[in-house]
C-alpha cells in the first residue's frame, strides 16, 4: 500500500525534503504558510547579522573605511554593539514576512497576465507595501545606530520623542521603493531558473537554498548599494529640512568627493553579509515552508 500511494501522481510527496507543486483546484490550500515562514526568517537572519550590519552602517554614513569602521564600534563595548536591534528585528521579520507572504498573494491574483509580467507585478506591489510598512523601522534603526544620536536618543521607545510627525517616520521612503521594487523583481524572477541549475548538481536541498539565496542577494544588494547610502544620509537626520532623493544624491556625491570608489565604501562586507544573510533567508523559509502539510498550501508550480 505505501508503495502504491507514492507512486500514485495525484498524491505529493515531500519525503527529500522538497517543496511539492500543486495545482491550486477546488480552492485547497492558503498562503498564510508563506507569511509565518517568511517572519521567522526575517527573525533568525537578524539576530545572526547584526553586528556586520551595524558596521556598514558606519561606513556609509561617515565614509569610514572597514578598519575604522570595526575599530568604532569596538570602542563603544558590547553593551552597544546590539543597541538597536528592536527596529531592524521588527522591520526585518515584518518585510521577509511581506515579501513572500504578498508576493505569493499577488502571484494569484495576477493569473491573466503572462508569467515574466505576473511576477513583476507581483514582486513590485509586494516591494511598495514592505516599503510602507517598513520604512519607519529602519528610520529608527538609523538613528539608534548613528554615533551623533547616542546620548540623545536613549532607546526605541524615545523615538517618539524625537520624531513627532509621520513626515520626519517615512522620511527615506522613495530609496526604499525603488530598492523594494528592483531588488524584489530580480529575485523572483532568477530565483527558479536558479535553482533548477542547482539541482542538476544533486546537491542537498537545503545547501541548495542557501547558495540560491545568497547569490541572488549578496548580486542585488551590491548593484542596489548607492540606492542604500543615500537611503541612509536621509534617515541620519532630524532636524535638517527635507530633501528630495535627487539633492539627497547630489550631496552624498559631493561628501564622497565626486568618486565612485568611495561611495561604494562597504560594499564589500556588504556583499559578505549578503551572502549570509540571504542564504539564511531563503534556506529558513524553504525548510520552514516544508513543514506544512501539503494541503495548507498554496503552491505555484508556474515559476
Amino acid at each position: 500500500r505505501i508503495q502504491i500511494l507514492f507512486e500514485d501522481k495525484n498524491v505529493p510527496s515531500s519525503y527529500d525534503g522538497r517543496v511539492d507543486d500543486m495545482s491550486r483546484d477546488g480552492g485547497r490550500g492558503s498562503n498564510w504558510p508563506h507569511y509565518v515562514s517568511g517572519w521567522f526568517a526575517g527573525m533568525i537572519n537578524v539576530s545572526v547579522t547584526f553586528p556586520i550590519n551595524k558596521v556598514i552602517f558606519r561606513q556609509q554614513i561617515s565614509g569610514l573605511k572597514f578598519r575604522q569602521a570595526v575599530r568604532e564600534v569596538t570602542k563603544e563595548g558590547a553593551l552597544l554593539l546590539y543597541r538597536g536591534l528592536g527596529p531592524p528585528l521588527c522591520q526585518k521579520s515584518v518585510q521577509i514576512c511581506l515579501m513572500y507572504g504578498l508576493y505569493n498573494t499577488c502571484y494569484d491574483k495576477f493569473s491573466s497576465f503572462e508569467l515574466t509580467k505576473r511576477i513583476i507585478l507581483a514582486a513590485c506591489l509586494a516591494g511598495t507595501i514592505e516599503a510602507l510598512v517598513a520604512t519607519p523601522f529602519e528610520r529608527g534603526q538609523s538613528l539608534l545606530q548613528t554615533p551623533a544620536f547616542h546620548g540623545k536618543i536613549k532607546n526605541t521607545l524615545d523615538l517618539r520623542h524625537h520624531l513627532l510627525s509621520v513626515r520626519q517616520w517615512y522620511r527615506g521612503l522613495s530609496a526604499i521603493l525603488i530598492r523594494n521594487t528592483t531588488t524584489n523583481s530580480l529575485f523572483f524572477l532568477s530565483r527558479t531558473p536558479l535553482s533548477e541549475r542547482l539541482a542538476k548538481f544533486e546537491t542537498p536541498k537545503l545547501l541548495s537554498d542557501f547558495v540560491c539565496g545568497a547569490c541572488l542577494g549578496a548580486i542585488n544588494s551590491t548593484l542596489i548599494y548607492p540606492v542604500n547610502v543615500v537611503k541612509s544620509y536621509q534617515q541620519k537626520q532630524i532636524n535638517s529640512r527635507h530633501e528630495s532623493l535627487f539633492q539627497s544624491c547630489k550631496m552624498v556625491w559631493r561628501e564622497r568627493d565626486g568618486k565612485l570608489h568611495k561611495l561604494y565604501r562597504g560594499v564589500q562586507l556588504n556583499f559578505s553579509r549578503s551572502l549570509i544573510s540571504w542564504g539564511i533567508i531563503n534556506a529558513t523559509y524553504e525548510l520552514l515552508i516544508c513543514q506544512f502539510p501539503w494541503s495548507y498550501v498554496i503552491r505555484h508550480p508556474e515559476y
